[in-house]
């Protein structure tokens, strides 16, 4: 755990984008990237039947994995033509690999929702201004090179490391406005020593185990939405 904690992580960078599949009888949806360092997220948020869907009963199922990483089976949408042809499911997130299909009924059956991706930032920029620095040492006057030299030289400010519980209100915050947080030890401790200038390994592991424990609680609860759901 010290040698992840040491580990020089680049900070992570948000992209969506929008998602949707469709479902039949005879086709099934499969979200997994293989050989894949960047951390995806699927955010589904509605399942409605499709143009020609016949008024039978259509049952969407879904296999995420456990955190014991298992396959666990569950029901996301129990629909009917005449009943419900939409359900809404508010942002019910995912981390691959993640199979859709369709338990009962003949479809289609579409899930939208958004992609979400977070992809390690390079170090581009900061090559970039290493060779702003080497053409102005070569074409510059000297004067100009000192002060430039002077302003490279200058140490940043260190920003104040910030508490766990201030952390804590702050994830809290963000996922409850539809954001996202890394499921992957490493990378959550990277979102945290970056975004926080957290130091603490005792404090970084505490955040974790809370986050866990938050993800859990969470799930349980979608898990009894769902059974309910079922038996509609």
């Amino acid at each position: 755990m010290e040698d992840l904690m040491d580990m020089d992580m680049s900070p992570l960078r948000p992209q969506n984008y929008l998602f949707n599949c469709e479902l039949k009888v005879d086709k099934d949806y499969h979200f997994k990237f293989d050989n894949d360092e960047n951390e995806h997220q699927l955010s589904l948020s509605t399942v409605s039947l499709g143009a020609g869907a016949k008024g039978d009963l259509h049952i969407v199922k879904a296999e995420p994995m456990n955190y014991e990483g298992s396959p666990i089976k569950v029901t996301l949408a129990t629909l009917k033509m005449s009943v419900q042809s939409m359900v809404s499911i508010g942002g019910f997130e995912i981390t691959p690999p993640l199979v859709l299909w369709l338990n009962c009924g003949s479809g289609p059956v579409h899930i939208s929702g958004q992609h979400l991706v977070a992809v390690e930032e390079n170090a581009e920029s900061e090559d970039e201004e290493e060779e702003d620095v080497k053409l102005l040492s070569i074409s510059g006057k000297s004067k100009g090179q000192e002060s430039f030299k002077k302003q490279k030289k200058s140490p940043k400010t260190p920003e104040r490391p910030s508490s766990v519980e201030y952390i804590k209100a702050k994830m809290q915050a963000s996922t409850e406005k539809g954001g996202s947080l890394p499921k992957v030890e490493a990378k959550f401790i990277n979102y945290v020593k970056n975004c926080f200038q957290m130091t603490d390994q005792e404090a970084i592991q505490d955040l974790w185990q809370w986050w866990k424990s938050l993800e859990e609680n969470s799930l349980n609860n979608l898990l009894k939405i769902f059974r309910l759901i079922s038996f509609l």
